[in-house]
């Protein structure tokens, strides 16, 4: 259906949305936003997100194909998959729009009301293989020179007085010194920072549903957290609930959570200015992985620092990023009597 003809549906009464030049009716984008919010944790930090991206996933097939959930084929959704990948999407993006289509129509055919409208579900075999995991860009650590590069920009940037640096300095210091994953970081409330004398107490909800608390005795992470907060006059949100990073340009509204989607942006402004072609959010946490393995050579501790529950995914972390230390080199030499 073309632009011109959605319209013109609109103007026959019919109540439509126009979505990339498709019409989505307004009882199935109903129906969409009941399949996410149904599907998705009441408490997880990253809700808001996860919604958003749930919803864009699903009305953005129906926008491509312009058929009635019941009309729908496999077909269509290895049409829309062949779109994807057309359009230069990686395979674990076009894996996770597949997958929420598929929980879509999974949920939908429960439902007493929904589901006699719903014979089947066309994603469920036009999903590609799942990604081998840490095969992405996101999974590849930056070497020394290239967070040290990074942290010298933002840093400076700081220093040059706007808030947006300041938090965004503070931000990078979170990740870079804890390896914390992308949400538990942005979404910290002030609540869950204990100041201390001379370090600060961390308290998150982490992958799994579980709290935990993290000590971070870098007083560069707490000055850089409190220079921040005064500089936009929000000390007073330690030990509230409300967010504690905020965004603070015009088009967002003043006191409004800082989302992963804008960090990230700045992040990777930030990076080409350090002359990084490439930069993720997750990165932060392989570089730290990596860091920490090779500071201690041991993978007890970087598990432990990393907060993996199975020491496995440890060992996919460093067997993909880590430079392991040496420690058998010169016994094997000196066994086989092996000289210059």
């Amino acid at each position: 259906m073309s632009t011109e003809e959605a319209a013109e549906t609109q103007g026959e009464g019919s109540q439509a949305l126009i979505l990339a030049g498709q019409t989505i009716n307004l009882a199935l984008l109903n129906a969409i936003h009941l399949w996410a919010a149904a599907t998705t944790d009441a408490e997880s930090a990253c809700r808001h997100d996860l919604l958003r991206s749930k919803r864009q996933a699903v009305s953005s097939f129906f926008a491509h194909c312009g058929k009635h959930p019941g009309e729908v084929t496999a077909l269509d959704v290895q049409g829309w998959r062949d779109a994807l990948e057309g359009k230069g999407f990686k395979p674990a993006t076009v894996y996770a729009r597949i997958s929420r289509l598929s929980s879509f129509y999974t949920w939908v055919m429960r439902d007493p009301a929904l589901g006699q409208f719903i014979n089947s579900n066309p994603a469920q075999n036009a999903r590609p293989k799942c990604p081998k995991p840490y095969q992405t860009e996101s999974s590849k650590a930056l070497d020394d020179d290239q967070i040290s590069a990074l942290m010298r920009f933002v840093r400076v940037k700081a220093a040059s007085g706007g808030v947006v640096g300041k938090r965004d300095y503070a931000l990078l210091l979170f990740f870079i010194t804890t390896g914390m994953r992308r949400q538990e970081v942005v979404g910290l409330r002030g609540s869950d920072i204990e100041l201390r004398k001379d370090d600060l107490v961390v308290r998150c909800r982490v992958k799994g549903g579980d709290y935990v608390g993290r000590a971070v005795n870098e007083t560069l992470v707490r000055e850089a957290l409190l220079d921040y907060l005064s500089s936009c006059d929000r000390m007073n949100v330690l030990g509230s609930n409300r967010p504690l990073w905020t965004r603070h340009d015009r088009a967002g509204r003043a006191g409004a959570p800082l989302s992963s989607h804008s960090f990230s942006k700045n992040l990777k402004g930030y990076a080409r200015a350090a002359d990084i072609e490439k930069i993720h959010i997750h990165q932060t946490r392989h570089t730290f992985a990596r860091i920490i393995s090779e500071e201690t050579g041991s993978i007890v501790e970087t598990q432990d620092a990393l907060g993996h529950k199975n020491l496995a995914t440890t060992r996919v972390y460093i067997g993909r990023i880590a430079v392991k230390r040496d420690k058998h080199s010169r016994q094997v030499t000196a066994r086989l009597n092996i000289h210059r």
